[in-house]
């Protein structure tokens, strides 16, 4: 490691976290009371806290070289410094939620059967037998909590019997896919007061609380350590297992040694070739048919009016919703991807509250047909942009890091997917209620407006408009939703194919389908053709010009002598 002030200016990241880490653990505890050990440990774990932080912006290698050596050095640096505590149990919470708890026997008072450490979301039980070491006057056991080291240990190989399994199954072994994983629990430290710590006398074992698992393709729970390899290290399954008494939010682990360890959840990550290709083709279809609205809402002035801004401010987000979609894709970068992220909470947002907007402007059309009520330009504005704009600023302001993970996309952790679902759901089950009315509005009507049209015809143009609008509205997200709970892959094809060509049902239904705006696509191919016609004649006119000027020169030429 760097000593310190050895990282000129420009040097890595890495460097400077180092740097840091070695001059946080080179000086000795200076411990004169209970008070000041406290002090002094809660001010080591907020320094922890916040390198954990600095970290996030490196690269994969560099993470886990300093996380391993981060780990090491403050077990170490524990070890040692647990010997100038007071006797007795100390716990100590940082300000970020990383947790420590120490146990401090005599040789004496170990008769006792186990030392359990007890934090929020881990608890440990080890015998003091194997904590102790013979001639040592003191016995010391210790659970370190890291806050935020899950992430940064995450995309580590993984190696283990069940881990080896993960889709081999004749479920998934036909499936194009690779083995991935997730750190389910927080990241814990196990020490004592030795280091002969790799083959215990008696088992430790460990309780991790963590979020439910989701259901992915061949999904296992697995204990696992961190195993230092090198500078950086991996996860292993090796003298751990998982017990029986295991629950959902709940795993219970128990292994032969001490070191990091953690809860995963493994899984089967299909990758399916035939929904990306599905997704980018809708999406360039949407792309076109939406820029191709855009300009009929602009410049075609039979269907101008309050219905047709909505309609077109409803393409102009999607639009900008999809370009930055294609457009960016997953991102290495942290902050890139954490404002590709909001980026598409504020558009999707505003989309669907255009589509609130849809759905209210059509309820005032169809069920308050006689009525005289109309949406302002500026309440649809508010809605449309000001709504979305006071839900991602509340959203960014109570978990800014919630913005972007490995799809650059919301983060699940702490419920924030819930600040798009929530209004979505909401909107949703609005624009449901007013399908069903117009839907039956428009059923009335058919069945009177033309009593010459046939039952099939009446049935055809019934359900076309229906499905259409039902897209619209957006009402297909439900499959969406749906998707965010139990993945399946008919679920993730529907959601696909109708999401991506929406744009091209608006453009059929407000654009293709009106007579007004085809009377206008008539006119301006008229006028284009008249206008290639016209310069054609012209050029005609003056290539025939042209050519009798230079039939008639020699002629002239010999009449005057030249």
């Amino acid at each position: 490691m760097p000593s310190p002030n050895s990282c000129s200016e420009g040097q890595s990241l890495h460097c400077n976290i180092t740097t840091q880490l070695e001059h946080l653990f080179s000086s000795p505890p200076n411990v004169s009371s209970q008070v000041d050990s406290e002090k002094q440990l809660r001010k080591t774990l907020d320094t922890l806290d916040n390198l954990l932080i600095l970290m996030k912006d490196e690269n994969k290698e560099q993470k886990h070289q300093v996380a391993t050596e981060m780990m090491k050095l403050m077990e170490a640096w524990l070890r040692m410094f647990a010997f100038a505590l007071p006797r007795g149990n100390t716990a100590i919470r940082s300000s970020a939620g990383t947790e420590l708890a120490i146990e401090i026997r005599t040789a004496e008072n170990t008769s006792q059967s186990l030392a359990q450490p007890w934090l929020n979301e881990t608890q440990m039980e080890l015998s003091w037998e194997a904590a102790s070491k013979e001639g040592e006057a003191l016995s010391v056991v210790g659970l370190l909590s890291y806050q935020n080291l899950g992430g940064i240990l995450t995309g580590a190989h993984v190696e283990g019997a069940d881990w080896e399994q993960i889709g081999k199954s004749k479920q998934w072994v036909q499936e194009t896919g690779k083995p991935n994983y997730k750190v389910l629990s927080k990241v814990a430290s196990a020490f004592v007061g030795h280091n002969e710590t790799a083959a215990l006398s008696n088992p430790v074992t460990f309780s991790f609380n963590h979020p439910e698992p989701e259901s992915k393709p061949d999904m296992k729970v697995i204990c696992a350590s961190w195993k230092p390899t090198g500078r950086s290290g991996h996860w292993s399954q090796e003298g751990c297992v998982r017990l029986n008494n295991s629950i959902a939010n709940r795993t219970c682990c128990r292994c032969n040694h001490l070191t990091s360890f953690a809860v995963l959840m493994a899984f089967y990550d299909v990758e399916d070739k035939g929904l990306t290709i599905i997704t980018k083709v809708g999406l360039v279809v949407s792309l076109i048919c939406l820029f191709f609205s855009i300009l009929t809402f602009l410049f075609c002035p039979a269907i101008r009016g309050i219905r047709t801004t909505i309609h077109l401010h409803l393409c102009l987000a999607l639009f900008a919703a999809h370009v930055i979609f294609l457009g960016a894709g997953a991102s290495s970068n942290t902050m890139a991807c954490a404002v590709v992220a909001g980026l598409l909470h504020y558009f999707f947002l505003s989309v669907f509250c255009w589509m609130l907007l849809e759905g209210v402007q059509l309820y005032l059309m169809v069920v308050q047909v006689f009525k005289t009520h109309s949406l302002k330009h500026w309440h649809i504005f508010l809605v449309g942009y000001g709504l979305p704009a006071v839900l991602v600023g509340i959203s960014a302001a109570v978990n800014s890091k919630g913005y972007g993970n490995k799809n650059c996309w919301l983060s699940r952790e702490r419920g924030f997917l819930w600040s798009f679902l929530a209004p979505v759901s909401i909107i949703i089950l609005v624009n449901a209620v007013v399908f069903l009315i117009t839907v039956w509005r428009l059923s009335k009507k058919f069945a009177d407006i033309n009593p010459d049209l046939t039952k099939l015809q009446k049935q055809r143009a019934f359900i076309i408009t229906a499905i259409a609008q039902l897209c619209i509205l957006g009402l297909t997200w439900v499959f969406g939703l749906f998707q965010f709970s139990n993945q399946t892959l008919i679920l993730s094809y529907l959601f696909t194919i109708f999401n991506s060509i929406q744009g091209l049902f608006i453009f059929l239904l407000h654009c293709v389908l009106k007579k007004q705006v085809r009377d206008d696509y008539y006119r301006w191919l008229c006028q284009s053709r008249r206008g290639k016609t016209q310069s054609t004649d012209k050029y005609s006119e003056f290539s025939s010009t042209q050519g009798s000027n230079t039939l008639k020169s020699p002629k002239t030429s010999k009449e005057s002598g030249m």
